[in-house]
């Protein structure tokens, strides 16, 4: 029976928003999670059928943990390595006839601003591809950033080549792949970050401030509750607030300093 950390999270499913699923195997200690969460249409929760082979490139981190990252990931099954990259500028200088599908960017060693100019620079692409962030852990930084950028998700190097490579073949199919306890990491402090709130977590809050539940805000963003629940932990987190009405006096003290 699977475990707690092997939950697919979808839209309209009660309580903490999980539903029993079976991950490709070997796919342990990884939180399936549809693309709706950061934007996309939900899909339901079917295992992956045999596919083409998917194109992945390597970006960032220890030359030598690049290139044994990418053996190990070049002899699983359904898995083409094309290439590894020391930088996102190195790869996008590279012409390609047919561009990866997936990108795996190793985060580690990059303080917040060089991750994030990597990350924006890898989304701006034109072909589109899943970029996927590689760390040791699933830190608050990583974690927010992917869910705000609305990247294909967090791999920890502590997987196995194979949960790495199920995990992979999962994300190309447009889903996004997480590690377990993502939602404590992403409403955990923050040291690094410059203060400061992304456009949706300003939008929930003057709704909050206006007395809005989570549904009502579900409603008028066009989001599930879930992805509205989440969006509000996170939002707590990063303006130190423990409820509605903190939230709510913390946004009347923000539109009093800018007038």
């Amino acid at each position: 029976m699977p475990s707690a950390t092997d939950e697919l999270y979808r839209a309209g499913t009660p309580g903490a928003g999980g539903v029993a699923y079976t991950p490709p195997p070997g796919a342990a200690g990884l939180a399936y999670v549809p693309a709706g969460l950061n934007g996309g249409a939900f899909a339901p929760p079917l295992p992956l059928p045999p596919g083409p082979t998917i194109k992945l490139a390597l970006i960032g981190g220890q030359l030598m943990l690049r290139e044994a990252t990418a053996g190990l990931l070049g002899a699983q099954e359904g898995l083409d390595v094309l290439g590894t990259f020391d930088s996102a500028s190195h790869f996008l200088a590279t012409r390609w006839a047919r561009p990866p599908a997936v990108l795996l960017l190793d985060c580690d060693g990059l303080d917040p601003e060089s991750r994030l100019l990597a990350v924006r620079q890898l989304c701006s692409t034109r072909e589109p591809c899943r970029l996927v962030l590689l760390c040791r852990e699933a830190c608050a930084e990583v974690v927010r950033c992917a869910i705000e950028h609305r990247l294909s998700g967090v791999l920890l190097k502590s997987c196995s080549a194979e949960d790495l490579g199920a995990a992979l073949a999962y994300t190309a199919s447009g889903r996004t792949v997480l590690p377990a306890g993502w939602q404590q990491a992403a409403s955990g402090p923050c040291p690094h970050e410059r203060p400061g709130l992304t456009p949706r977590h300003r939008q929930i809050l003057a709704l909050i401030a206006r007395g809005q539940r989570n549904e009502e805000i579900a409603s008028e963003l066009a989001l599930s509750p879930n992805t509205v629940k989440f969006h509000v932990r996170a939002l707590y987190a990063r303006i130190g607030v423990r409820n509605r009405v903190e939230a709510a006096n913390q946004y009347a003290q923000m539109t009093t300093d800018s007038t």
